[in-house]
């Protein structure tokens, strides 16, 4: 990775932890928008701003493929989480979820859209596609997954053993994503759309928070499984550098 992409990356860094101190000074509901979400949108314009020749355009098309691939976005990670939720039971985990969790989500459906997309503007738009001029879709995603993660600062005060399982669960979603948005010049529909659906799985299985470290470590290694398998079965679209993907 180049020294400007790095400054990409401090940029996104940057902002996340100023627009967190805006967020808890105005007293924001999270519930409504979460303002760092807008971290890597920001940085993304602030580096086109100085370095031009970095500017790449946000693919925004809409055809049959896009609309399957749209309605994939949605249903693959609540259909994880859901996976994830029912293990957690077998294994005897005490699991509940709200009454009210749907219309706790329903207030804050449009923000969690808009903060999903701005969040995949600079990491899956930007990013990932700066990344894969050099590298293959593989160590491309697996930079994008550990960036991703360690990015997501406030959840460092979880522990050790969450921020583990946290980045194995990113650099998951990073590989299964790139599978979705093969031959879409990474659509932002189907990357904000995939996004927003995993913020929603969270919201209804782990409205509490990440108190139940197992249910959460369950969500993880489910979704390095599906990572693994469509690795495994995509070998050569993730290991071998393709021009236009």
């Amino acid at each position: 990775m180049n020294w400007k992409l790095i400054l990409f990356v401090v940029f996104a860094f940057v902002f996340v932890a100023i627009l967190a101190m805006v967020q808890m000074a105005t007293n924001l509901s999270f519930g409504i928008i979460v303002l760092p979400q807008f971290a890597p949108l920001l940085a993304y314009i602030l580096i086109v701003i100085i370095f031009k020749d970095l500017y790449i355009p946000i693919t925004i098309q809409f055809n049959k493929n896009i609309l399957l691939k749209a309605i994939i976005a949605i249903i693959l990670p609540l259909g994880l989480f859901t996976i994830s939720h029912f293990i957690g039971k077998l294994m005897g985990n005490n699991i509940k979820i709200p009454e009210n969790v749907f219309s706790i989500l329903i207030v804050g459906i449009i923000g969690m859209i808009i903060g999903a997309t701005a969040e995949e503007i600079g990491w899956r738009s930007f990013l990932q596609p700066k990344l894969e001029q050099k590298h293959s879709i593989f160590v491309s995603s697996l930079i994008v997954g550990i960036i991703w993660g360690i990015w997501h600062i406030g959840h460092f005060m979880n522990g050790i053993v969450f921020m583990l399982g946290f980045l194995i669960f990113t650099i998951s979603v990073s590989m299964v994503m790139m599978f979705l948005l093969k031959n879409t010049r990474h659509n932002i529909i189907i990357s904000g759309l995939f996004h927003f659906s995993i913020n929603v799985g969270f919201g209804i299985y782990f409205t509490e928070g990440f108190e139940n470290i197992n249910l959460f470590l369950i969500n993880c290694s489910v979704w390095f499984i599906m990572a693994l398998i469509i690795i495994i079965c995509c070998k050569k679209y993730y290991f071998i550098k393709e021009k236009d993907i």
